[in-house]
């Protein structure tokens, strides 16, 4: 699995405790994206065979 921001695209992410400010949702803890701040959710799950499908391809000559 390969956690990607549903918002922004991010790949990066940043944990919170309860109460910090640097979520949308003061209430939430755990992962946020470190792009746009949304909480991490399941959504935001990739599977692995579905990255490595969608990245572009290049050949060496």
């Amino acid at each position: 699995m390969t956690i990607r921001c549903s918002r922004c695209g991010s790949a990066r992410f940043f944990f919170t405790l309860p109460g910090e400010l640097k979520s949308e949702n003061s209430h939430h803890h755990g992962a946020c994206c470190a792009g746009c701040g949304k909480p991490i959710s399941a959504r935001d799950l990739v599977p692995r065979h579905a990255v490595q499908t969608s990245l572009p391809v290049s050949h060496a000559r």
